[in-house]
């Protein structure tokens, strides 16, 4: 049994990745809000407290993020809370993510070598590294979405009813995770119907999209109770982040659809397979690699093409996915969405190069030499440079903005009162820091608007800092500067100047 689980191969992979892992590990928590909002769910089920978000005002019911994952983090608390176990969790995630792979890739390609290429590209990939640092659910959505696909193979090469497949029901229950852990993974049932589709196994369709509803509608009606889930929501806004811009329109919708394909080709896909092409979307966009993403995109429709096993699964899953990336706000940019892709995309890649280089040799040299290989090694190896920023970036102090920011948060833990609730920028994240009850900058441009929507949230004070989040500037810096008499200065903290001030509500 232990045998058939484990390879001796599999020392390999286990050797590789705990170099690479130990390289470019980072013990600090990352910047992003929703980690820390993670984080918190976490901690609201281990402590007994329901599924709330205990950091906002009122600690209501949670309804944004999708269970799956805080649900995950509650059950390693039970171990330890601690931000580097955690981490370290997500990172033995990943390494099991390329056990299953290399399973995977094996079958897809028939060829062990070109099987290991793509491995290689994919433990290089400095996006799927760095989340596999963090405390963030890209990573565990890919272990679990890895898992209900090599269940869907094992059940497929079965030869009796779909009823009695272990495989089959673990296909369900594992989806349904998936569904849990993220949105997106809708996209993954899709191609799992898709791919049982084009095998006419109809009885099979209609009795798997029974269980992975079956098990998802109490979230579902959960989330309908308290008003709906926050993505469809801001799915038809122009800019969750403005939603005084409004919904879109149908031509706006088409807009949305042409602007998010342009990025991914021309952002996306060039940076997410190959993180040297380095993409900063604060300024203008990088010319170039509209290029060199078309050229990349060639040779994975190639390799899609050409996948020599289990072709359907894969483009059931990546049509699928392309469309929920088509259709999602375009201010919802970078490669975290298209992350548990990315392995499926090197695949593609690398039989797309390897299967044009054969064509070459043949055509123009009569023959076709395996040594060529080394080729595809060689361009594997590219990402090399990008893992070495990784390893420059864990090594950095924290940045000064932002250790002002919880400085901040730390003088709040101290020094106000607990029943205080701070209107900032990152709620959870100020939460984490100062175990007070945080809201979000409302998005009001009328200045009366925004001091009578502070008044109603209850809030007591207001953080001004220097992150570079534009409701700072657009909503909170206007209303201050408006009504500089309601506001108090606590403390400033210089390089950056960044401040905590009281709120002074109507007598």
């Amino acid at each position: 049994m232990i045998k058939t689980l484990f390879r001796k191969t599999d020392l390999w992979i286990v050797l590789g990745f705990m170099i690479v892992y130990v390289t470019i590990f980072d013990a600090k928590l990352d910047f992003g809000g929703d980690n820390a909002g993670y984080y918190i769910l976490g901690k609201s089920i281990i402590t007994g407290q329901g599924y709330t978000d205990l950091h906002l005002p009122g600690a209501n019911a949670a309804n944004h993020f999708p269970p799956g994952y805080p649900v995950i983090l509650s059950l390693m608390m039970t171990i330890s809370d601690n931000f580097i176990f955690l981490k370290i969790i997500n990172g033995l995630l990943f390494l099991f993510s390329l056990l299953i792979l290399q399973r995977i890739f094996e079958r897809m390609t028939q060829q062990k070598s070109i099987a290991w290429i793509a491995l290689l590209f994919t433990l290089l990939n400095s996006h799927l590294l760095r989340s596999s640092t963090i405390i963030m659910s890209e990573i565990p959505f890919l272990f679990f979405s890895l898992a209900a696909l090599s269940c869907l193979i094992k059940y497929t090469d079965e030869e009796f009813p779909f009823w009695r497949s272990k495989w089959f029901w673990s296909l369900i229950v594992l989806c349904a995770i998936s569904y849990h852990i993220r949105t997106a993974g809708l996209a993954l049932i899709a191609g799992v119907i898709f791919y049982l589709a084009s095998r006419k196994k109809w009885k099979v369709v209609v009795s798997f999209a029974s269980g992975v509803v079956l098990l998802s509608l109490p979230w579902f009606l959960r989330g309908k109770r308290l008003g709906g889930n926050s993505y469809l929501t801001q799915l038809i806004q122009n800019n969750p982040y403005r939603p005084e811009d409004g919904v879109l329109t149908i031509s706006g919708w088409g807009d949305r659809i042409l602007d998010n394909l342009f990025r991914y080709v021309n952002q996306e896909i060039p940076n997410g397979l190959f993180p040297n092409f380095e993409v900063f979307y604060s300024t203008e966009e990088p010319k170039g690699y509209l290029l060199y993403g078309l050229i990349i995109l060639f040779f994975i429709i190639i390799g899609s093409i050409k996948m020599p096993k289990l072709k359907m699964m894969w483009l059931g899953y990546l049509l699928a996915s392309a469309f929920i990336f088509l259709l999602w706000p375009s201010v919802w940019f970078g490669v975290r969405f298209m992350q548990p892709l990315i392995p499926f995309l090197l695949l593609s890649l690398v039989i797309g190069l390897s299967v044009s280089l054969k064509w070459i040799q043949i055509k123009y040299f009569g023959a076709f030499t395996p040594k060529s290989i080394y080729i595809l090694v060689i361009i594997g190896l590219l990402p090399l440079s990008s893992l070495k920023t990784l390893r420059i970036e864990s090594q950095y102090p924290v940045e000064l903005e932002y250790a002002n920011y919880f400085n901040i948060g730390r003088y709040a833990g101290n020094s106000i009162p607990e029943s205080s609730i701070v209107c900032t920028v990152k709620p959870s994240l100020f939460y984490l820091h100062s175990s007070r009850t945080s809201s979000r900058i409302p998005s009001l441009i009328d200045k009366n608007d925004f001091i009578l929507r502070l008044e109603e949230l209850g809030i007591t004070h207001v953080v001004v800092d220097q992150l570079g989040y534009s409701s700072v500037g657009r909503y909170l810096l206007p209303a201050i500067q408006e009504f500089p008499e309601r506001f108090n200065l606590i403390l400033q903290l210089p390089n950056p100047d960044t401040y905590l001030l009281e709120f002074i509500p109507r007598d």
